[in-house]
């Protein structure tokens, strides 16, 4: 079974023994569980420093576990490295490369499948857009959501969450995203878990692309306060329809609205166990027990 793993790498100076361990248990464990028995190593960093002592301690425990490395290479933008290269001198030599014009990032980006050329440019495409989240504040007040509250009781909840279901299978079946109105009551009333899972809920394989769309959209409109639920099904969205980046992104994206998010938290666990897609079902009761 073929899968990938990440982390992100700490700088050379806040690593120690415990850090490294922790590290590669993270990328071993996964590849235990999946069976793997070869994997290729892929450093991204500018710090080489960085890199060096993971890359012992990570090559080390591959060794104990009966894993066969491939291949392990340093890049940093630029320029790559080979760090199992036989010879020291070769594992110092700098590669110079850039996959810009590559034939696969051309394809990838006129077929739509890469919207974005670097994580930096795919994180910037989850800022707030000021003007836009205004027009939805605007839209809170103006539907005076404040007065009547979240939804509490077991009816309110429920026909919030019908609310949510219908409203999400007519945008996605009109490639469309949602007025201010709407996505202001959506916002509003996502804050109780409940209804947030309704939404949850519609997230297939088959619809995955949609959500997608609908809740960049409305990560980028929404106020800050109410940013952690549609960041949250971006990211499962995002995980479902096979883009591991962008849910990344949108975990850290919900994170940073809301710590301890246990949504986002339970998505990172998922995806840092690279736990395929194929194994989650959408569909599920999210009003069971009203």
């Amino acid at each position: 079974m073929r899968f990938h793993a990440r982390t992100d790498l700490p700088p050379a100076a806040a690593q120690d023994a415990d850090v490294r361990r922790g590290l590669t248990e993270i990328l071993l464990e996964p590849a235990r569980r999946h069976g793997a028995t070869h994997v290729v190593l892929l450093y991204y960093a500018a710090d080489p420093a960085a890199v060096r002592s993971v890359h012992r301690a990570l090559r080390r425990e591959c060794r104990r576990s009966g894993l066969v490395v491939v291949t392990a290479l340093l890049a940093d933008g630029t320029h790559y490295r080979d760090l199992e290269h036989p010879e020291p001198a070769a594992r110092r030599q700098r590669h110079r490369y850039d996959v810009s014009a590559h034939p696969f990032v051309v394809d990838a980006l006129v077929s739509g499948r890469l919207a974005h050329r670097s994580r930096a440019d795919l994180v910037a495409s989850l800022d707030q857009d000021p003007r836009a989240a205004s027009a939805v504040s605007d839209a809170l007040v103006a539907g005076r959501f404040a007065d009547a509250g979240i939804p509490t009781g077991g009816r309110e909840i429920r026909s919030a969450g019908e609310w949510v279901l219908h409203t999400l299978r007519d945008l996605a079946a009109d490639e469309a995203e949602p007025g201010d109105a709407d996505l202001a009551r959506l916002l509003w009333v996502m804050q109780t878990p409940r209804v947030r899972d309704a939404a949850w809920s519609g997230i297939e394989r088959g619809t995955a692309p949609a959500h997608v769309r609908i809740w960049a959209d409305a990560v980028r409109r929404a106020p800050e306060a109410l940013a952690a639920a549609p960041a949250a099904l971006l990211g499962w969205a995002a995980w479902q329809a096979g883009d591991g980046a962008l849910a990344w992104v949108a975990v850290d994206r919900c994170l940073r609205a809301s710590p301890g998010y246990r949504l986002a938290d339970y998505l990172a666990a998922i995806l840092q166990g690279a736990v395929p897609p194929e194994m989650w079902e959408g569909g599920f009761d999210w009003s069971a027990g009203l």
